[in-house]
């Protein structure tokens, strides 16, 4: 993954939500669905609009925001000029909830040619991006779980933090490389959540078991694929309020988790893939009955690796999965027929593309977004572009392309 590559200084490839993802982690299904009571949101969360954050060369700058406004304008740096600071370093995922904003930074490197950024979370107001409030990376400790033989009694999260959720103020959903946690912005308080993590080492080490890979939230709960050398491989539950996993169904295949995304008729689909196995197995979940109602193992490996966010590895759009099989390949699994279809090359589009940063669909009207780099380095600012694609057409051609409106981007954002 990128921040592991880029302390070795190697080049990564990745997709966001591209965060946080499938469509279904940009808008958060526990908001009230009734438009008439729910008032337009305008500005930078105008309906059309586009937020695009950049996680940025961390040696060299802080994360950032890109908009693209509904008439095609574009606008960086969008952050910064409402403000007059900047985000953390090292962005790594958004969530829209309502009309507020909420930005997860690293925000632990401290450069002296990088201005401070303005801290871990970020609450901003999604219409205008005044800042609300911020919390630096102190603030966000936890109380030591028991067993761990950690000396302070209060840890603080891992430096590489990976995705956000909200399902209100009070329920702030937060995954890094240790567990998962939920934080009350009303109290601000930062709990554990039991079950979400394991403790390794002969208890020094708290060990995240939850793939912040396509976590997405759905009628007030939030779902996450959980698996790796602490875990068997299976889905989880978090619900509001709870600081412990609500419930969790084995998916048996596979060790790592691949995403998840969401069909058109509520059914949600896992991935699963272990490393060096040509091998990906799809789970489809009825969540209601909480049973594996149907599972397919297809002929490739469909990696998260390709993306440098926490976001899936699939994504859905009338029934048919899109997926990254190489660096610059988007393939589909067809829903009329099964088979796997190459359908995009985005060297054609830009010829100058080594690999993604990430990618989304807005599925409200199959436009595919994804955000690629010409190389990919922490202390390198790399030749990129924002790839407009329209999933509406069997032979896909791009839209727009917009060029360096990116670093490293962690998420593309449709409002």
């Amino acid at each position: 993954m990128r921040k592991t590559t880029f302390f070795l200084l190697a080049g990564y490839l990745c997709f966001t939500a591209c965060s946080s993802d499938n469509i279904k982690t940009l808008h958060p299904e526990s908001e009230p669905t009734d438009s008439i009571s729910q008032p337009a949101l305008e500005g930078y969360a105008s309906p059309n609009g586009i937020l695009i954050l950049n996680g940025g060369a961390r040696m060299l700058e802080n994360g950032s925001l890109s908009y693209i406004a509904p008439d095609g304008t574009v606008e960086t740096n969008v952050y910064k000029k409402v403000n007059g600071t900047e985000l953390g370093n090292q962005a790594d995922a958004l969530y829209r909830h309502g009309n507020k904003l909420y930005i997860l930074c690293d925000d632990y490197l401290d450069l002296d040619d990088i201005p401070q950024g303005d801290g871990l979370l970020i609450i901003a107001n999604a219409e205008t991006m005044r800042k609300e409030k911020a919390y630096p990376r102190e603030m966000m400790t936890f109380a030591r779980p028991e067993g761990c033989l950690q000396e302070n009694k209060r840890l603080e999260v891992e430096a590489n933090l990976s995705n956000i959720i909200v399902l209100d103020e009070h329920n702030v959903f937060i995954t890094d490389a240790q567990a998962a946690y939920r934080f009350d912005s009303t109290t601000d308080e930062l709990h554990l959540i039991e079950g979400s993590y394991a403790l390794g080492n002969q208890g020094v080490t708290i060990e995240s078991i939850i793939s912040p890979n396509g976590m997405m939230a759905i009628d007030g709960h939030i779902y996450a694929g959980a698996g790796g050398f602490w875990s068997e491989t299976k889905l989880v539950e978090f619900s509001k309020d709870s600081n412990q996993i609500n419930r969790t169904l084995a998916l048996g295949k596979g060790n790592l988790i691949s995403g998840l995304c969401l069909l058109d008729d509520g059914t949600l689909v896992a991935a699963t893939y272990t490393r060096g196995n040509n091998v990906t197995y799809l789970y489809y979940i009825d969540l209601e009955s909480w049973n594996i109602a149907k599972e397919t193992e297809i002929r490739t490996s469909i990696s998260p690796d390709y993306f440098n966010t926490a976001s899936s590895s699939i994504f859905s759009y009338k029934n048919n999965i899109y997926f990254p099989e190489s660096e610059t390949r988007i393939s589909r699994l067809s829903s009329d027929n099964g088979k796997i279809e190459p359908y995009i090359d985005i060297r054609k589009d830009a010829p100058n593309a080594n690999g993604f940063d990430c990618m989304t669909i807005d599925t409200q009207n199959g436009k595919l977004y994804i955000s690629t780099h010409s190389e990919c380095f922490e202390n390198v600012i790399p030749q990129s572009n924002v790839l407009i694609y329209d999933l509406n057409s069997d032979s896909p051609q791009a839209t727009r392309c917009i060029s360096d409106i990116t670093h490293y981007a962690t998420g593309i954002y449709p409002m």
